[in-house]
């Protein structure tokens, strides 16, 4: 098992030695630059494509049918075939798009479907699959596309340029078979952006600090239980409501912030985890110190300080009252967005250290991603991988990349009449008009809403969209330079300041395994998972005393976590020695 890891790991880091050594992506993926000809098993390229230019991607006169599979924002409830980049793409770039949109647990039943009758759509963006779904479906049963075999100067230049010098995306997205079959996102990094801010998501409404005589963020987890009590003691109708819920998270963050204060660095308790306290990769639920943990939230949960729905509780329900002012804590992408006019009252959770951690810590955003949310796959039987790859290039483009998120700038014929797009104040901040009118919301309504197809923009755009209105001297704002005003840039200043002198940098995302150590391991993580998560949640609110919590390690035994946990320490042996 150890010795396939290392195999892995020999050829990612074989990519990253050629690039750094100075060879383009487009060598290492099949282009010869002493020849100028393209060796990536594609001799001639379909005479419908344009590759003279960027638009349109087919040509006039022809038009081309992709299926398009793609995840629903959680906020957006609109037909996405009337959103503004699907109808552009369509009318500009001569693609007709016929797009399936999903979400939640539909969404999980169509990839399970689709994969076992082998009927994928030309396109998928954003369905969420792992570093062992690509093993799978990837490099097993050959349904995905190896992108990298398309990656050259002629038909994704955008793409090879995006790459070039990327060695740890490339690195990490580079599965042992030595091919790519996703494509990193990246992002700028510049304060409050990319990788300047870390994962955490917590907020706290001052005014109801000022009520409780609370002057600063708590720094310890003793503090932040201690201010949760105060806010208790309350008086609803000081704040013109009938209760107040201390705190309340949306998606298990308020557990990502307790995770946090004991030093562990990832996903939920059974999950692949960083211990930064101990420099040691770990599973949560099988450290001694999980039973502090449960104690904590057991605590929390008796006195009423989070919901009593807590475990149950949808993203819906959580910002309905959060708009309602019943929350003095929030755990949430951003204040904003379920109150927008008051966004300014809230400052960022500072990381809580904790007796189990000496420092806060919280984990280092990626200024690139490769799964989950951000990805992008072609499907290997498609008729058109070359067409696919195009547009795929094209948002790697400036252009692309705002366009798929942001519109287009005010006064372009790209608006087609339907948005009235962005421009740029004096001081380089992006206005978005459909806000500022009141069409949208707020700038993810506006995203979500009305822009995007479920597609997200693949390379950094602030410094396009400046070049796009005209900016003289494009450049990323200092930390000084955000608009506080503005919801958006507001909770990314607040994290900035919050994160700068606490993040970690946490485990890859890519955990590649042969495929019977993978099938071994999604089995016992399967099996594991539920049981820890139904155990956890009796021993939080009471129904099992934490008494058995000794009981509760040892059935994990009798489960088989020893061998999940040897499994990941083997599969990340060698991040967890870098980082000694």
């Amino acid at each position: 098992m150890r010795k396939k890891t290392k195999s892995w790991i020999a050829v990612a880091m074989a990519a990253v030695m050629l690039c750094g050594c100075g060879t383009t992506v487009s060598e290492s993926t099949g282009t010869s630059e002493e020849t100028g000809t393209d060796t990536a098993g594609v001799s001639e390229y379909p005479d419908y494509l344009n590759l003279e230019s960027q638009r349109p991607i087919v040509k006039d006169g022809e038009k081309i049918t992709l299926r398009v599979l793609t995840q629903q924002p959680s906020n957006s409830h609109d037909d996405i075939n009337e959103h503004w980049f699907v109808k552009f793409l369509e009318e500009k770039m001569n693609v007709d798009l016929e797009i399936e949109e999903l979400s939640g647990e539909a969404l999980s039943e169509r990839k399970s479907l689709m994969f076992a009758a082998d009927d994928l759509p030309d396109l998928m963006f954003n369905v969420s699959l792992t570093a062992n779904d690509i093993m799978k479906y990837g490099v097993a049963e050959e349904q995905l596309l190896p992108m990298s075999d398309y990656i050259n100067e002629t038909l994704t230049p955008n793409i090879v340029a995006a790459l070039e010098g990327q060695d740890e995306a490339v690195a990490e997205a580079t599965t042992p078979n030595g091919k790519m079959y996703t494509i990193p996102r990246f992002d700028a990094s510049y304060p409050g952006y990319g990788d300047t801010i870390g994962m955490q998501r917590c907020f706290i409404d001052t005014d109801y600090m000022e009520a409780a005589g609370i002057e600063k963020s708590p720094e310890t987890l003793d503090e932040f239980v201690e201010m949760l009590r105060a806010f208790k003691q309350l008086n609803p109708a000081d704040f013109g409501v009938d209760e107040i819920y201390p705190f309340v998270a949306t998606a298990g963050r308020e557990r990502e912030v307790i995770r946090n204060a004991f030093g562990w660095i990832g996903g939920d308790p059974t999950s692949p985890t960083w211990d930064a306290q101990e420099k040691e990769v770990t599973i949560p639920c099988a450290d001694e110190k999980y039973a502090d943990f449960l104690e904590v939230l057991n605590t929390m949960y008796t006195e009423g300080l989070i919901h009593p729905d807590f475990l149950t509780m949808d993203v819906m329900t959580a910002r309905a009252l959060y708009a309602e002012g019943k929350v003095p804590v929030l755990a949430d992408s951003a204040p904003y967005v379920s109150r927008p006019t008051d966004f300014e009252n809230y400052i960022a959770l500072t990381p809580l250290s904790s007796d189990w951690c000496d420092e806060g810590v919280v984990q280092k955003s990626s200024n690139y991603y490769i799964y989950g949310w951000h990805d992008v796959y072609i499907s290997a039987s498609t008729e058109y991988p070359e067409l696919c790859m195009r547009l795929l290039d094209y948002l790697y483009s400036p252009e692309g990349s705002v366009y798929a998120t942001d519109g287009c700038p005010e006064g372009s014929e790209d608006s087609l009449g339907m948005i009235e797009g962005f421009t740029v104040d004096d001081t380089g901040n992006v206005q978005y008009l459909d806000v500022e009118s009141g069409k949208a919301e707020s700038y993810v309504a506006y995203s979500d809403g009305i822009i995007s197809m479920g597609i997200t923009g693949r390379m950094p755009k602030l410094l396009a969209q400046q070049e796009m209105c005209g900016f003289e001297n494009p450049a990323y704002p200092a930390a000084e330079d955000l608009d506080l005003t503005n919801g958006d840039q507001n909770y990314r200043y607040l994290c900035y300041e919050a994160h700068k002198d606490h993040m970690v940098t946490g485990l890859p995302n890519a955990m590649y395994m042969d495929e019977e150590t993978s099938a071994r391991y999604s089995d016992l993580a399967t099996v594991i998972g539920n049981y820890v998560n139904e155990e956890s949640a009796k021993f939080i609110v009471g129904q099992r005393p934490l008494e058995e919590v000794d009981q509760f390690f040892e059935e994990l035994k009798d489960l088989g976590i020893e061998e999940y946990e040897e499994i990941v320490q083997n599969a990340y042996a060698d991040f967890a020695a870098a980082q000694q």
